[in-house]
């Protein structure tokens, strides 16, 4: 399907549903009511908002996209060698924000589990960081060692020139990693060995010498950088906000049942 069929589609299709919200104040007091918890999510965490609207935004743009013009705009963004000499902040950056549609569910599911609990923890500014830290690290230091110690020949050089490097993964494993220092000790390494199991045997599967892809060694070392980054749990912030809940829900508006039960609006801490 074209991009202009998807267009024709959506507008009659959006100014339907404007109508039937209008003229029905059953559903447009309900819809009122989800945007207002959905701001208030947003509020709790603000980075995590921010980038899922960023990547589905840019991810909604290659719908309808011929594939191989969908390949192309992926390309022009990824962290290939000769793009990192280039242009290197353009893509270190440009790389985070592009996907592709079939990624998104693996988004939603960093920004609800990794992300937002890691931002309420340990605030914006920190998670930040830590999930630049593990995109732009991991990026950088497997590009380094790709160009330094790996004899490629001229036809895997080809290859790894077409080879599309974009999305989230490096940050949200780093992140992911950090987030376990929430966990008791215990617990915590088990989280720890889980993962870098599973990455193991994600790198098992690759075949480096015909694919030239190395994104699943950017996991390992993403998934390191986050256990590097301890100091940014041993803030004052991070000790104040051990105890909450893993999982925290705004409170519903007063209109919606179940309001004024603060109790309810809370899930049990995942950490405990």
């Amino acid at each position: 399907m074209r991009t202009g069929w998807i267009e024709l589609a959506a507008i009659p299709a959006a100014l339907l549903v404007g109508y039937l919200l209008r003229s029905n104040s059953w559903a447009s007091g309900h819809v009122r009511r989800a945007w207002s918890w959905l701001k208030a999510w947003a509020k709790l965490a603000p980075f995590t908002t921010a980038l899922w609207l960023l990547v589905a935004v840019h991810a909604w743009m290659l719908i309808g996209l011929p594939p191989k013009l969908r390949d192309a705009v992926l390309l022009t963004h990824s962290t290939t060698l000769a793009h990192l000499k280039h242009e290197p902040l353009t893509v270190l950056f440009g790389s985070a924000m592009w996907t592709d549609v079939d990624e998104l569910l693996f988004l939603t599911f960093t920004a609800v589990i990794y992300l937002a609990p890691l931002e309420r923890w340990l605030g914006t500014w920190r998670t930040l960081l830590a999930f630049l830290a593990g995109h732009i690290g991991a990026t950088v230091l497997i590009a380094l060692w790709i160009e330094e110690t790996v004899l490629i020949t001229p036809e895997q050089d080809r290859v790894y020139a077409r080879t599309i490097d974009v999305g989230i993964s490096y940050g949200a494993y780093c992140c992911a990693a950090l987030l376990a220092y929430r966990l008791r000790r215990p617990f915590r390494f088990t989280v720890w060995t889980l993962l870098l199991a599973y990455l193991l045997y994600q790198a098992s599967l690759t075949d480096f010498d015909a694919r030239v892809d190395y994104t699943s060694l950017g996991h390992l070392v993403a998934f390191t950088i986050g256990v590097l980054l301890w100091p940014l749990t041993r803030t004052a912030r991070a000790r104040a906000h051990r105890d909450d809940p893993w999982v925290k829900l705004p409170a519903p508006p007063p209109d919606l049942p179940g309001a004024g039960h603060p109790a309810d609006t809370e899930t049990t801490s995942l950490a405990r």
